[in-house]
């Protein structure tokens, strides 16, 4: 068996060779631009990705050790679903240590295209530098933005709609990190830019602040969080505070992994908690946690016959106006509640309830798509979930009820049909008055609300170097929603097929279409009628030299709804060079686009300073450059820069209202300081 085992090993070094590098840092980027971009293109609204960024940048400065990682340790490794972290923990029961990285494509599941994702977060040795003395760790980081063409809010004479602040973005991070007691502290301090600074409103520096304590310990507490925090939990359905993800090219890694509780470091100004969580573990397996929570979020703020109420909740964070800034905090939010987990040998079973209360009470406009939604002052959710693995099938699901009455169910199936084929399947119902504010589970949606559809994927690797990826999703909403006047539904087809040489070559093709129905403008009544979205994507990535990366992308986009047909395309060439003999990174990008409308966009994620990140729509007609580079000027500090521009050939003027810039040209900048001490 040792002998098959190591010539195996060899051959799969030999085909393979170059596969993959912990520390390849091209690796590193094409992880997190398939993690991003996926999740970017699914998104109704604009997601803070500042926790995801840290959580990948940490897993690469610290690969996981594959050989001694438990099963929730694997479950960090965004591309692992539940079947093959169960079939490398059996490999390694079976055959012992894994020697090489390469030899894990000898895994059940596991393709080279998967390994060469997932081999910049993992380790096969443990850390041979012996353990620091020292007992703090400490990050400090400062950013600086800036527009350089003004927009029409510093300009504009209107008292309510002139921005108060300069065209520059200051943000700031401390991190401290105490291995020896577990404690870990932080705070971050953001300013927008128009947003005033050390003036008005913020004469105390900041528009946002936050900060939090947490302790881990192997004893009763397992963990106390104070300040701000995160909770992710079951599949979503009522606790899932932050960004979730929807559908991508992870075509059978949909299943939630609990995550519990987790220090708040992002700067999305409303969801999140604020006070103290602590939990326990009075059994081997066993977790409970328990929550209280008070801060004030951003509402519309208005007042009837009786009584003042909140309209409608703001959420984009922005207050560089008089407008913006009435609605400030507007709403006081109080949450209490509390979770549980059991986790035993091949099953995880958990319940969470929440209750909410707000001042003053929420009573949404008086529209017929929002007949159903959350109003008053008080509700809850109370939910249970599990987790059960079956052979080679993977059993998920939650369900759970607000104080309305609405219910909300999800259950999934992953099954390892073949070593090299994995299906699966979810299946969610919504209903139409169920309301959880901090749920964030799979759907068509941003809301978990009003929905019904089945989902099928697949993951197909016929030959080591290739892989196949499809899903298809069908789906209905039983109510109106804010773009169409009667119920409606849907489906969507994804399918992707991918050859990976080694770490030097991979390509993609990739086709998706989307089957929907928006209202169309009418002289007598807004109706919906089904449009058509495709698109095609071409995608290569090389390594022609040690130092040298290129990447090129291809993509065009087609819309039809009734009689009108519109297209679009993007192309665009990247260039990365990192220094033998010299501590410093650049890579820049040329991009060309044209597309008929906002309709036909296209999103593409782009390179950018350490935990920042840019996920632009290219839409209309022109090109678009940026240009990155990082310099570590000693081993405690480093330098990162950006500089992007947009040119437009068809307009004369970009945005509207107070975000108006006149002119076919914008341009910005970025600059940031990471200090290690």
């Amino acid at each position: 068996m040792k002998q098959i085992r190591s010539i195996l090993l060899l051959a799969l070094f030999l085909s393979f060779i170059g596969i993959t590098n912990a520390q390849n840092t091209t690796g590193e980027q094409d992880l997190i631009e398939q993690i991003i971009e996926n999740i970017a293109e699914q998104e109704e609204e604009n997601p803070d990705y500042t926790n995801l960024l840290e959580e990948i940048t940490k897993l690469i400065q610290n690969p996981l050790n594959i050989n001694t990682a438990n099963f929730t340790e694997l479950g960090k490794l965004y591309f692992l679903n539940q079947n093959q972290i169960e079939q490398l923990i059996k490999y390694r029961e079976e055959n012992g240590a894994i020697l090489s990285i390469y030899e894990m494509q000898l895994i059940k599941g596991f393709s080279a295209e998967l390994v060469k994702n997932i081999a910049p977060l993992i380790s096969t040795k443990a850390k041979t530098k012996p353990i620091s003395v020292k007992k703090l760790q400490h990050q400090l980081l400062i950013r600086c933005e800036h527009n350089f063409q003004k927009e029409a809010g510093y300009k504009t004479a209107g008292e309510n709609s002139k921005y108060l602040g300069n065209p520059w973005k200051y943000y700031s991070r401390y991190q401290m990190q105490s291995p020896k007691s577990g404690i870990n502290f932080g705070f971050t301090a953001e300013n927008d830019k128009g947003e005033p600074f050390f003036k008005d409103e913020n004469s105390n520096g900041f528009d946002f602040y936050s900060a939090h304590v947490q302790k881990k310990s192997n004893g009763l507490f397992k963990q106390i969080n104070l300040g701000d925090y995160q909770i992710k939990f079951g599949q979503g359905l009522s606790l899932w505070s932050g960004m979730g993800g929807k559908k991508s090219s992870f075509t059978t890694q949909n299943a939630r992994k609990y995550q519990g509780v987790k220090s708040y470091k992002s700067t999305d100004e409303n969801r999140f908690f604020r006070g103290i969580s602590i939990i326990t573990s009075p059994l081997k397996g066993i977790d409970i946690a328990a929550f209280a929570s008070y801060k004030k979020i951003d509402a519309s703020a208005d007042t009837d016959t009786i009584s003042s109420f909140a309209s409608s909740i703001v959420n984009t964070g922005l207050h560089r106006n008089r407008n913006e800034l009435n609605k400030k905090d507007a709403l006081k939010e109080k949450l209490l509640g509390g979770y549980f987990t059991w986790n035993l040998k091949n099953t995880q079973l958990g319940a969470a309830f929440i209750q909410y209360s707000y001042s003053p009470e929420i009573k949404i406009t008086k529209k017929a798509y929002s007949h159903y939604n959350f109003t008053g002052k008080n509700n809850y959710n109370l939910s249970i979930n599990y987790q059960t693995r079956i052979n080679n099938i993977h059993l998920f699901g939650e369900a759970a009820q607000s104080k309305s009455g609405g219910i909300g169910i999800l259950q999934g199936a992953n099954i390892q049909i073949h070593p090299q084929f994995n299906l699966e399947t979810i299946y969610r119902k919504y209903d139409k008055e169920y309301h959880a504010h901090y749920s964030n589970s799979f759907s068509e949606q941003s809301r978990n609300q009003n929905e019904e559809g089945i989902y099928i994927g697949i993951n197909f690797h016929p030959f080591p170097r290739w892989s196949i990826k499809a899903y298809y999703d069908q789906f209905e909403f039983p109510w109106l929603k804010h773009s169409s006047n009667s119920p409606t539904n849907g489906h969507e087809y994804f399918s992707q097929i991918e050859y990976t040489k080694s770490d030097k070559l991979s390509v993609y093709f990739r086709y998706k279409q989307e089957n929907k129905a928006d209202n169309v403008n009418s002289d007598f009544i807004n109706t919906p009628v089904e449009f058509k979205k495709t698109q095609f994507r071409l995608y290569l990535s090389a390594k022609p030299a040690a130092n040298w990366e290129i990447r090129n992308r291809i993509e065009f986009s087609k819309y039809k709804q009734a009689e009108n047909n519109e297209n679009g395309f993007l192309i665009y060439q990247d260039l990365i060079y990192r220094f033998s003999q010299f501590p410093l990174n650049i890579s820049l990008r040329y991009a060309l686009f044209d597309t008929d409308s906002y309709d036909t966009r296209i999103y593409a994620y782009e390179n950018d300073i350490l935990y920042a990140y840019s996920v632009p729509a290219y839409y209309n007609k022109g090109s678009r450059f940026y240009f990155n580079l990082n310099y570590k000027i000693s081993n405690n500090i480093t330098l990162y820069a950006r500089y992007a521009q947009t040119k437009y050939s068809n307009t004369e003027s970009i945005g509207s209202g107070t975000s108006l810039i006149l002119g076919n040209t914008k341009s910005d900048i970025k600059l940031q300081l990471k200090f290690r001490f």
